[in-house]
């Protein structure tokens, strides 16, 4: 009797605890959906701490303890909560204003813990803001030392969010649109019984305000002295090639004696004053935003790197170049966004590199042949010390041709410079009156922030700036732009998706046209005869319709990791493996994966990211970011397996297997098919055997034309005779804005969950379910007390 009380107390327990817990949903259901269960991880991207040569700039906490607050909306009286409280600000209202209104609210207080950004669909005519500078890369920005020319205000929307720190206030961005809205609703119901909480795990390195890159870079370990570096330099691979009918077969076959290569760098390049003046085709293949995995790009670079493909796809078939007075080089730069990497050191290298130890072949086992390399500072092939660097005659840009702000015309932007104002004729000369124009740039400013001399350089931020730069101005250029004197709306934000394949197709077009016409001429000649026979060369313009063209451009955009792209690297991996006997694969991805989900991202990020894939050599059983024989106990090719290696992203292997494909095919001949570079052994078509390699595209061609350089800060070297990479030295005399991103805690990431702040109606269903228990078991007693009185039990 006894037993059957109390479960009939304990079944109208749970009745009442159902009751009130079905009660509780139904009167706020948004706080418990989607996030009923448990600590949820949401779909986000993350601003990150970056450091530089001065203060930091980016998010995160201050110590590795987690950061919790509800969510609220964003509103003038966030800052006066009583309790730790998160931001939930929509993407529309992210401007520096209320991002620093936000900041100034939890001044003195210490109850911000952070800010959720929620995903809005806003078309291109309504993003008025956009979180860079006004001034990329421009004065007042950690790269204003690399600038040149005056400052102008090229991205008129800009907030400046890239350069603010954010250090205690971590900030995500939330993919899922669903999501933001649930959330929207749990921050204005955020009160009663319970309500919607966000945690934040998000310590990316010391918050210190004298923390900077150099510190980070050259961190000890307190207790033991050990030198362990706390962070990485940004940086990656640039890629940049020649054009095979262009060179004499000395330079093409690359048969030089040591001594010979040794010279030729003591000498600064001087024995090359022979050789054709360069003529560089440039671009950039980065971008940048706040949150870096939304470094979509798609015309900041994904049309960059369609243009110089499709143009050097047509220039390869070209099939005459003994008329053309200059020396082609194709050249995609990584790391523009932050302090132009990928230009200034290839510029700086071809310029004057000095090798401090002997030049030795980047394969031990190929004495007598192959590239060669410098063990310090390390440089895994010395195939620029090629390019007559004395003698650049100038450089052919193009920036940003996927969206034009103006329909169907694109501008020309150059400096003051001879060879400028030749480019600008034989761009402008190129217009079409039916289809697109183009039209030279005129810039004038009336701001006082930005004032603007008549006598002075006004250029966008590209790779011709480094070339200014670097030579004081004494080499020069233009730029094929899409926009006159304002980038799109959509610059340096997660809402550069879109491209425009009939402005990539002419764009791609005129560039290809105005290199051979630039290549053949000279700036005292008649730009009009240069343009004669670059029409002769190149009749017929780049369909919007091309297979390759639409292949390519879904697969920088939409489509990463496609797998033409894949097909590419993989070939470029398979080759490389094979020449240095070292392992190598397909490197990071363009489109980022999941690791929570586990599945690939179809958006491209360009992001250069930190420089994970650095050069090394091997020596024996060790590898080194950089070695110096003279403070070493092994000397490099005493094992025949010693052998300089590098680790590419996909989008640089990739670039460098199309262009190895496009510009290594000699004309009038009928192409080998491979499978593998072995398969081009016996190549007849080009001037040595040993010098033919196979590509993605299945066909040997001659070569390697293409050749990886690093994009790294210039004031910064891999320190020699350490047993790994990721240790740098910091080079004095240099003012770049030297960027490294900290290590990351390992469970760094967001969580979202319900928190129960008034749990009144639990607690008395609790209570009376135990007043029940308590009533049931002492009746039973009496009861049972009772029966054995009356002699009944």
């Amino acid at each position: 009797m006894t037993r059957l009380l109390i479960l009939v107390s304990v079944f109208f327990g749970f009745l009442l605890s159902n009751a009130a817990s079905s009660s509780s949903s139904k009167e706020t259901p948004s706080l418990l959906e989607p996030f009923r269960s448990s600590f949820v991880s949401p779909d986000y991207a993350g601003c990150v701490t970056l450091y530089k040569r001065g203060r930091a700039e980016g998010c995160g906490t201050m110590s590795r303890d987690v950061q919790s607050g509800i969510i609220v909306e964003y509103n003038n009286d966030a800052g006066r909560m009583d309790q730790d409280y998160v931001v939930l600000l929509p993407e529309s209202y992210l401007t520096r204003e209320n991002i620093e209104t936000i900041l100034a609210q939890n001044n003195g207080q210490g109850r911000l813990q952070g800010i959720l950004i929620t995903n809005e669909t806003l078309s291109s005519s309504r993003v008025q803001h956009n979180p860079s500078a006004m001034n990329p890369l421009g004065k007042k920005t950690p790269s204003q030392a690399q600038t040149y020319g005056n400052d102008y205000p090229w991205n008129p929307y800009g907030q400046k969010l890239v350069h603010l720190d954010f250090q205690g206030t971590p900030m995500v961005y939330l993919r899922d649109n669903e999501v933001g809205k649930s959330l929207q609703s749990s921050g204005e119901e955020n009160s009663g019984n319970h309500a919607v909480k966000a945690s934040f795990n998000y310590y990316m390195g010391p918050p210190d305000a004298d923390m900077d890159s150099i510190q980070c870079l050259q961190w000890q370990d307190a207790a033991d002295g050990v030198w362990r570096p706390k962070c990485l330099p940004l940086g990656g691979h640039s890629v940049w090639s020649r054009v095979v009918g262009q060179q004499s077969d000395d330079n093409n076959n690359n048969r030089r004696s040591l001594l010979d290569e040794k010279r030729l760098l003591e000498e600064n390049n001087d024995n090359n004053n022979n050789q054709k003046p360069l003529l560089m085709v440039t671009a950039r293949m980065d971008a940048m935003s706040l949150f870096h995995d939304l470094d979509f790009g798609a015309n900041q670079a994904a049309s960059n790197i369609m243009a110089i493909m499709l143009a050097a796809k047509m220039i390869g078939q070209v099939s005459d170049f003994s008329s053309l007075g200059k020396e082609i080089v194709f050249s995609l730069f990584q790391g523009e966004s932050f302090g132009y990497l990928g230009s200034r050191r290839f510029l700086l290298d071809i310029l004057g590199f000095e090798c401090k130890s002997d030049p030795v072949p980047s394969v031990s086992k190929n004495q007598d042949s192959g590239e060669m390399a410098c063990l310090y500072p390390l440089r895994p092939s010395l195939e620029f010390s090629n390019l007559n660097g004395n003698n650049i005659a100038g450089m052919l840009v193009v920036d940003q041709i996927g969206v034009l702000t103006t329909k169907k015309n694109f501008y020309v932007h150059a400096d003051k410079t001879d060879f400028g104002a030749y480019l600008t004729n034989i761009l402008v000369g190129l217009s079409n009156d039916d289809g697109y124009t183009i039209s030279e740039s005129y810039i004038e400013s009336d701001d006082d922030e930005y004032p603007l001399d008549e006598d002075d350089v006004t250029l966008p931020p590209t790779p011709l700036i480094s070339l200014l730069s670097v030579t004081n101005g004494a080499s020069g250029g233009a730029i094929l732009a899409g926009y006159d004197n304002a980038f799109v709306t959509t610059y340096g934000s997660r809402h550069d998706v879109k491209i425009n394949y009939s402005a990539i197709a002419a764009a791609a077009t005129t560039l290809a046209r105005a290199t051979v016409a630039a290549a053949y001429g000279e700036e005292d000649d008649d730009y009009e005869t240069a343009l004669a026979y670059a029409m002769e060369q190149i009749p017929d313009a780049l369909s919007s319709k091309d297979d390759f063209l639409l292949q390519l451009g879904s697969c920088l955009t939409n489509q990463a990791n496609c797998q033409l792209l894949k097909q590419y690297a993989s070939m470029e991996a398979k080759t490389e493996a094979e020449r240095t006997g070292l392992s190598m694969g397909i490197g990071s991805y363009l489109g980022r994966s999941d690791a929570q989900e586990g599945v690939e991202r179809s958006e491209a990020n360009y992001y250069v990211s930190v420089f994970s894939g650095q050069p090394y050599v091997t020596v024996g059983n060790s590898y080194y970011g950089a070695y110096h024989p003279e403070d070493a106990e092994s000397k490099y090719g005493k094992d025949s397996s010693d052998a300089f290696s590098l680790q590419p992203s996909l989008l640089e292997q990739a670039v460098r297997g199309m262009l190895n494909d496009f510009l290594g095919r000699p004309s009038n001949v009928e192409l080998k098919s491979c499978q593998s570079t072995k398969d081009c052994n016996k190549v007849e078509y080009c001037s040595s055997s040993s010098r033919s390699i196979c590509t993605g595209g299945n066909v040997c061609v001659c070569g390697p034309q293409a050749h990886y350089h690093l994009a790294l800060d210039e004031g910064l070297e891999a320190t020699p005779n350490e047993r790994s990479t990721g240790y740098f030295t910091v080079l004095d005399g240099y003012y770049s804005a030297l960027y490294t991103e900290p290590f990351w805690d390992n469970h760094v990431g967001v969580q979202i969950y319900v928190d129960s702040l008034m749990p009144t109606m639990d607690y008395v269903t609790l209570g009376l379910g135990l007043f029940l228990f308590a009533a049931s078991w002492m009746s039973g007693r009496r009861l049972r007390a009772w029966l054995r009185v009356e002699k009944l039990f």
